[in-house]
């Protein structure tokens, strides 16, 4: 009998209490581990979506610091009569310069001035021309202007007017076979302006060197009117400036910068050198704003911050794209472009994570821009990244 209890007693097991204390036990642990681990997950999201922040921001720092500092490259020294010239290009006989129809989403709804009408410059900013379905506020579109040519750009004058297919100039030793030109008028458009300019291609067949006067045209930028402006109506003012060359792939940028749908910059190619001008170069970027640094007296420095929507400075978007004379020489009065970018992380957190505004440009007094955030939006982080970038062709 004693070894029958001691064999029941040993086959007991636990009771109820001693299983619900395990239980409990065991939930708190399970709770614990859990929260350690959820707070690892958070905090590594955190720091990733920061960390991807930072290197998309300067990424998209980079792309605009490379094209405003190319800016203005191959046609500055045409500056004095062909800055805010109203460009005139075709590509396979299709005119796209001054565009016809609507550009593509984020740019269906920029307005250079004139609906359409693209102007020689190094730089413009466009105030407040997208809308980034992510911000769902204005943000500023940046026009840059570049050629990409070989020698260092110097206007070539015509010794006589213009033929439908040719120019005639003192040499061609500047040219080669496949260059896209810039062709321009020293002399004032009718109504006092500067006179239209007009992209046109060398000949694949052109002979060019110092003994040659003739410079045959043709090629796929090669029209010989464009939207009623033609080959033939540059006179012995006309200069020709070489952009770069299409059958070696130096092409011009003549570009437009902006962000628009998933916090992304896009770049569209005003002259469609390649096949699809649209491209997205930058995730992240959630707003787009800029300033112009002014030389107010000729001294090459910056002396005057100006807003573009400040249309009192007399650099308002109105005022340097009218195409008159007074405007090109505001167009070379800007010595740089002050760029502030406003980054998102692409997923928002549990709770708000940021302050109820972002600024920019806080150093410089009366043009702050201050971005309120909506309790939404306070959800994402947020980062900010500005630079100040010379239009270096400018100081020429």
């Amino acid at each position: 009998m004693n070894f029958a209890h001691s064999l029941r007693h040993r086959q007991r097991g636990v009771t109820l209490i001693e299983l619900m204390v395990a239980l409990l036990v065991g939930l708190f642990l399970t709770l614990a581990v859990y929260m350690v681990m959820s707070n690892f997950e958070s905090r590594r999201r955190t720091n990733t979506a920061g960390s991807e922040l930072d290197k998309a921001g300067a990424l998209a720092m980079a792309q605009i610091d490379r094209q405003l500092r190319s800016a203005g490259s191959g046609f500055a020294q045409a500056a004095s009569f062909a800055y805010g010239c109203a460009l005139h290009a075709s590509k396979s006989d299709q005119q796209i310069l001054p565009a016809k129809d609507a550009l593509a989403a984020p740019f269906a709804s920029v307005d250079p001035g004139t609906l359409g009408v693209f102007r020689l410059a190094p730089a413009l900013i466009l105030p407040g021309q997208t809308t980034p379905g992510a911000s769902g506020k204005a943000s500023d579109v940046l026009v840059i202007m570049a050629s990409a040519a070989a020698w260092g750009g110097v206007p070539a004058p015509f010794t006589e007017a213009a033929q439908a297919a040719a120019l005639t100039l003192a040499n061609t030793l500047p040219f080669s076979r496949n260059d896209l030109m810039l062709l321009s008028d020293e002399q004032p458009a009718e109504a006092g302006g500067v006179a239209p300019c007009l992209v046109t291609q060398v000949s694949s067949s052109a002979t060019t060197g110092s003994a040659t006067n003739a410079l045959a045209l043709a090629g796929t930028w090669y029209s010989a009117t464009v939207d009623k402006t033609a080959v033939t109506g540059y006179s012995e003012t006309g200069t020709a400036t070489v952009l770069g060359n299409a059958g070696l792939g130096r092409l011009p940028e003549f570009v437009l910068m902006g962000v628009g749908d998933n916090n992304t910059l896009y770049t569209h190619d005003l002259l469609q050198t390649t096949d699809t001008p649209l491209q997205a170069t930058a995730e992240g970027v959630f707003e787009l704003h800029a300033l112009y640094g002014i030389d107010t007296n000729t001294d090459k420095k910056v002396d005057l911050w100006v807003s573009p929507t400040d249309s009192k400075s007399g650099y308002g978007l109105s005022d340097l794209s009218d195409g008159s004379l007074a405007a090109a020489g505001k167009l070379r009065n800007i010595k740089a472009i002050r760029v502030g970018l406003i980054l998102r992380t692409a997923l928002p957190e549990r709770d708000e994570v940021s302050s109820a505004t972002v600024t920019l440009f806080n150093d410089i007094n009366g043009l702050t821009h201050t971005r309120d955030l909506t309790s939404s939006e306070r959800h994402y982080r947020y980062r900010t990244l500005e630079s100040t970038i010379p239009l270096r062709n400018n100081f020429l």
